[in-house]
């Protein structure tokens, strides 16, 4: 009986074992698809933030300039034309900002 009774608790033992190393592996495959899923949703959320950006800059850049040179900008070549080109010197400005700072 006393054989029989230590048998079953090594057979619990390594039952026990192999569901531990189960759940560890489902659980380090749970973690890394939440982590992945975060990730991307990051990802999505920044997209949408520099859209938005995008689109608010070149509003206030066509308010400005309108102010600037004196005439309304409706006509939409010449506002995505003007946009496009502060996006570009802004973009520059930035570039050479992180270049002469990195020196």
């Amino acid at each position: 009986a006393r054989a029989e009774a230590g048998r079953i608790r090594e057979q619990a033992r390594v039952d026990a074992t192999a569901i531990a190393a189960e759940i560890k592996e489902q659980a380090t495959a749970d973690a890394a698809r939440i982590t992945a899923s975060a990730q991307q949703q990051i990802e999505a959320e920044r997209q949408q933030a520099v859209v938005a950006l995008r689109s608010e800059v070149g509003s206030l850049a066509i308010d400005l300039a309108s102010g600037v040179i004196g005439q309304s900008l409706t006509d939409d070549q010449r506002s995505t034309a003007l946009v496009d080109r502060f996006l570009a010197d802004l973009e520059a400005s930035e570039a050479s900002g992180r270049t002469g700072s990195a020196s």
